[in-house]
């Protein structure tokens, strides 16, 4: 979350194989999905660096949806996440406006809030910023948005953090849950990562082998609500 290192979302099922960009159907948790049809600049990553350090999960993002037929073999997502950004100052929404210049962004993966808790202490202050960051998401008509939540540190030196984490988790689940536009579908990373010390080396940044689990989580998130497919 700072400046070094680097759920419970059903799965859905392809009905059809397709590459490089290629149409074909996906039953998800939200009906059937056209394939094939979204495009990476249409696609926003903000954060910090949790997924900045390595953007590592962006990539496993990225392998998946090629391999699945829903982004072409030439694209990539919009990745503006920047380590060491909080969601309040403005810095993590600057991100999303930054990719929103071009009017085409339809969704965003996204995680935020951590560096509120680590560096500020300050959950609430983050959890405002968002609420004003999903109106300028609805203005801009946003269809969907993944919001992975991270896992607990491990350490005793970040007793804090977990404390401030957890008071800020079931608060940012309920305004996420709570969105219509844009729709908002919560990933608590806390399963995924659940006996898996391997998958950070620093007790808060993923490994290669965090940001992997932790992009196929998303991936497997993105599937079943129809999210870039």
């Amino acid at each position: 979350m700072g400046t070094s290192g680097s759920g419970g979302a059903g799965t859905g099922q392809a009905s059809s194989a397709a590459s490089g960009g290629e149409t074909s159907v996906t039953s998800g948790g939200s009906g059937e999905c056209v394939t094939g049809q979204t495009r990476g600049e249409q696609v926003a990553v903000i954060g910090e660096s949790f997924i900045a350090a390595t953007h590592g999960i962006t990539q496993q993002i990225e392998k998946q949806a090629k391999a699945s037929g829903s982004l072409a073999e030439d694209e990539r997502y919009i990745d503006n996440s920047v380590s060491g950004t909080t969601l309040a100052n403005d810095q993590i929404p600057s991100q999303y406006r930054k990719a929103a210049e071009n009017g085409m962004i339809k969704y965003v993966l996204m995680d935020g809030g951590g560096n509120d808790c680590l560096l500020r202490g300050d959950g609430d202050a983050a959890l405002a910023a968002a609420e004003s960051l999903f109106e300028t998401m609805a203005e801009d008509n946003v269809e969907k948005v993944v919001y992975f939540f991270y896992p607990d540190p491990i350490g005793n030196q970040f007793a804090s953090l977990k404390t401030c984490l957890d008071a800020l988790r079931p608060k940012m689940k309920e305004l996420c849950d709570g969105l219509t536009a844009p729709k908002c579908y919560w990933l608590d990373l806390r399963p995924t990562w659940d006996g898996h010390n391997d998958y950070t080396q620093d007790g808060i940044h993923p490994t290669s082998a965090g940001s992997v689990a932790t992009g196929d989580a998303v991936w497997e998130t993105m599937k079943a609500n129809c999210v870039a497919q």
